[in-house]
């Protein structure tokens, strides 16, 4: 991992559209095709969904954090108390 918050940035920034371009290129064959994640199995189209929800879930933990630590909730899910919504 990158040792500093500009490498990481720069490496979502890189890396992130890589990733979303080989989702998007697979057929539709590939995302029926059973996966086999830690004893769940599912197709992959499913597993996608699951790995979306769940780093959703694990954001908005981090995103709990801050304010205890005197930081800001940023505007991650469209307003927050510290940056309101301005559609």
């Amino acid at each position: 991992m990158p040792p500093t918050l500009e490498g990481i940035i720069s490496y979502y920034e890189t890396e992130y559209p890589k990733g979303i371009a080989r989702v998007r290129a697979l057929s539709g064959d590939k995302l029926a095709e059973i996966v086999d994640f830690y004893g769940m199995k599912m197709p992959n189209i499913s597993y996608l969904g699951f790995a979306l929800v769940h780093s959703v879930h694990h954001r908005a933990q981090l995103s709990t954090y801050l304010r205890p630590l005197g930081g800001k909730c940023p505007d991650i899910y469209g307003g927050s108390a510290d940056f309101p919504w301005e559609g």
